[in-house]
């Protein structure tokens, strides 16, 4: 076995991995990993374009900690264990609260043709471990348009949770009478005009999907903090980031727990089909980040070269979360159907050719990390 490889990761063969993995994305990945592996049986100096040095230096990212925080690590400081998924346990009351709490007020936001709105929640006690209180949500409430679109930004947050990614705000549906909609709505005229675009089910609710204001490990963070929104294709943020993360070592400057949410990103887009990401969302206070559009995540086609931008910086990328890889290796077909049609086709988040999808973007996932541990060694790859 390739030195440093885990037991079952070791790279496979070309041919082997492209006879089981289809869709373009996927099988650039693959070959990526396939040269990144053939290139470990050369001696050193004969390996091109593999960088051993680390990046000398490197803009500060304006992502400044909370007030009172602890001081951003520096770069040779070994990084805080990251908090338990968001799967757990608590999970479920998080899921209560979003679905089952009452709603006190709707307030639209936005354009009009998005149909989003402020939503006030009351949260009971127990939920998250606070007391009884009124919080902020958005909610989104499903329209003849696009009947099922509330499903794939709850699928994101099941892949993000099932993986212990920390940057997807939890988000759940609920199903709401159309009554109690116009009578939480009230008098607003722009927003009254949306009571003939929703979708009413027969039995006259509109299933509408919920999301927590802010991730926060584990849950939701319920308390909206300072944030502002940045563009996917072309922020220097970016930048900085994929330059760190390119680094085979911690970079000057260099946030830990930046870099690892950077690195989630990808791999959460690239799973999900998800080549249309257009803004991420920076949390000043908690020095986070944040995906909450998440409506383009499980399309019903991925056309070629969508995932060129995440595919391009996963491959460029030295280090990954060892929490990461691991969690990749424990989700096969069968978490994945549990995660995302837990009923079957009543209940279905994603069609069954999505979960094929996924499969072969996580095996390829697994192969493209499972190479660089071969040629660097596992603790050198899996340091965040």
């Amino acid at each position: 076995m390739s030195r440093g490889a885990p037991d079952g990761l070791a790279p496979a063969p070309a041919r082997g991995l492209l006879r089981r993995l289809g869709g373009a994305a996927a099988r650039r990945l693959l070959v990526a990993a396939t040269m990144m592996a053939a290139s470990c049986a050369l001696p050193s100096s004969e390996r091109s374009g593999r960088s051993t040095g680390a990046i000398a230096a490197l803009a500060e990212s304006d992502v400044a900690p909370a007030k009172g925080a602890s001081p951003a690590r520096s770069s040779g400081e070994p990084p805080a264990p990251r908090a338990p998924s968001a799967g757990t346990a608590g999970d479920a009351h998080v899921a209560r609260a979003l679905q089952r709490s009452p709603l006190r007020a709707l307030r639209l936001t936005g354009k009009l043709a998005d149909g989003r709105f402020e939503a006030i929640l009351a949260l009971g006690a127990g939920v998250e471990g606070v007391g009884p209180r009124e919080v902020k949500v958005k909610l989104a409430p499903a329209q003849k348009k696009a009947p099922l679109a509330f499903r794939h930004p709850v699928a994101f947050y099941r892949l993000a949770r099932e993986l212990g990614a920390h940057v997807v705000p939890a988000a759940a549906a609920r199903r709401i009478g159309v009554g109690e909609l116009a009578a939480l709505i009230g008098r607003e005229p722009n927003a009254r005009k949306l009571l003939r675009r929703f979708s009413v089910m027969n039995d006259g609710t509109v299933d509408a999907l919920v999301l927590a204001p802010a991730p926060g490990p584990p849950g939701p963070r319920w308390v909206s903090s300072r944030r502002r929104s940045i563009r996917f294709d072309d922020a220097p943020e970016l930048d900085i980031w994929a330059r760190w993360a390119r680094s085979p070592s911690p970079a000057r400057g260099e946030r830990a727990s930046i870099l690892r949410d950077y690195l989630e990103v990808l791999a959460l887009d690239y799973l999900a089909g998800n080549g249309l990401r257009k803004e991420i969302v920076i949390d000043v206070s908690a020095g986070a980040l944040s995906l909450e559009a998440n409506t383009s995540a499980f399309p019903l086609h991925v056309k070629a070269h969508e995932l060129d931008r995440q595919l391009e910086r996963l491959v460029e990328a030295a280090r990954f979360p060892r929490a990461l890889r691991d969690a990749l290796a424990r989700f096969g077909p069968e978490a994945a159907a549990a995660a995302l049609r837990p009923g079957g086709i009543e209940e279905e988040l994603v069609p069954p050719r999505a979960l094929v999808e996924l499969e072969e973007r996580r095996q390829a996932l697994l192969s493209l990390i499972a190479a660089k541990i071969a040629d660097r060694g596992e603790d050198a790859v899996l340091s965040l």
